[in-house]
């Protein structure tokens, strides 16, 4: 974990919604020291497998941070603001030239109260797309994360991954937003109180990712070693990318309201190349033999959401989340005998019979996993405990007459 509190953050003003009353050095003794709140972050880690992103700095370099204290000697003394995450000055920045453990900056600096109790929350990247919605008094038990504006928040569908070099693992980090880019939103996974006059001076946070996360892995079964598969375009469509959000405190209660937004029509998560993307064959022989490994082709944030029936209607598609890949399989060893044939695989997530997933969940990390393999497709969904879950699926070229 790595913490600071020494320069001045620098991002784009926030609109201040807070009253700020904070006293300063309200509680200084002689000969005593003022000392500095101070910051230790860290997140959920990515899988139980995954140990070098744990680090909140890994996905933002930023948090919005929220506290008020309460007087230990008046019970009817009113909250008093000591951190508002809507002010630019209370956006915590992370600067890894520091000198250890001073990482995570702000100013003015903040004291502690000795004879108050603070509570703390807080959002990364900042409180632009979600806020805490009872500023002037964190430690209300009604407070919680809502979006900031109105009209919720729209993903665009970026994807982590290239479409020229597609990658054998997760990028996991990237949607820092901005710029044609999606925002990994993260809130703290619970509040923090701390008494003012305790010996610990850094405030230690967890941060939890709220939306979902969806990848597609494609890999080739080893009886097409001999022969080339290429990937060529791979989209999701139908996806709700809108959203509106209220934290709950279950995990098993979505804390999004997803919708279509008027681009939803528009809306997919895709990956191309013309030329198509070779799939990786296996490595070694005999006992030291290893399938070729899977390549991600989509990595992508998700808006959480129920998985509706795919649907058509006059032979076009009404509803309902579908994968569709393109794809060409070339066979032959010299230019007189190939023979190059392309193929479309539409994988419904659910056809009315059969679920890939029952829904997209906040926190979550999905993985369908596909098999290119001259045999029936076999399908299978398993979960893992961002949480990972991932499915396993096989796309056979139909039987040319």
């Amino acid at each position: 974990m790595k913490k600071s509190y020494l320069i001045i953050a620098s991002i784009a003003t926030i609109f201040a919604s807070c009253t700020e009353t904070e006293k300063l050095n309200n509680d200084i003794i002689v000969n005593d020291a003022p000392r500095v709140i101070g910051f230790n972050t860290i997140s959920e880690k990515a899988t139980k497998a995954v140990t070098d992103i744990d680090n909140l700095e890994d996905y933002h370099g930023t948090f919005a941070v929220w506290a008020t204290k309460k007087s230990n000697n008046d019970a009817n003394a009113a909250p008093e603001v000591v951190f508002c995450g809507d002010s630019i000055k209370d956006i915590i920045t992370y600067n890894g030239q520091n000198q250890a453990p001073n990482y995570w900056n702000y100013s003015p600096y903040r004291y502690w109260d000795k004879q108050a109790t603070y509570s703390f929350v807080a959002v990364a990247p900042n409180s632009s797309l979600v806020r805490y919605n009872t500023p002037d008094d964190v430690a209300n038990n009604e407070g919680t994360f809502v979006t900031t504006n109105a009209a919720g928040y729209t993903l665009v569908g970026q994807n982590l991954q290239s479409s020229t070099a597609p990658d054998t693992i997760e990028h996991r980090k990237g949607f820092t937003g901005g710029d044609g880019k999606d925002t990994d939103i993260m809130t703290t996974v619970q509040k923090v109180t701390r008494n003012g006059a305790s010996s610990i001076t850094d405030v230690d946070l967890e941060f939890k990712h709220i939306l979902a996360k969806l990848n597609i892995a494609i890999a080739k079964d080893p009886t097409f070693d001999n022969v080339k598969v290429l990937i060529k375009k791979v989209e999701i469509k139908g996806l709700d990318d809108n959203g509106s959000y209220v934290e709950t405190s279950s995990t098993q209660a979505s804390g999004w309201h997803s919708a279509a937004s008027a681009n939803a029509a528009n809306y997919k998560l895709a990956w191309e190349n013309t030329n198509g993307i070779e799939l990786l064959k296996g490595t070694g022989e005999g006992n030291d033999y290893k399938p070729g490994k899977f390549l991600y082709f989509i990595e992508s944030l998700v808006m959480p959401q129920t998985i509706e029936q795919y649907t058509k209607e006059n032979d076009a598609w009404v509803k309902g989340e579908y994968l569709a890949i393109d794809y060409t399989i070339v066979s032959g060893t010299n230019s007189e005998n190939v023979n190059s044939e392309n193929y479309n695989y539409i994988l419904k997530l659910d056809d009315g019979e059969n679920k890939v997933f029952e829904n997209f969940q906040d926190r979550n990390n999905y993985t369908i996993f596909l098999t290119v393999r001259p045999n029936v497709i076999t399908f299978d969904a398993t979960t893992t405990g961002w949480t990972d879950k991932n499915n396993n699926q096989n796309i056979v070229p139909p039987v040319q007459p």
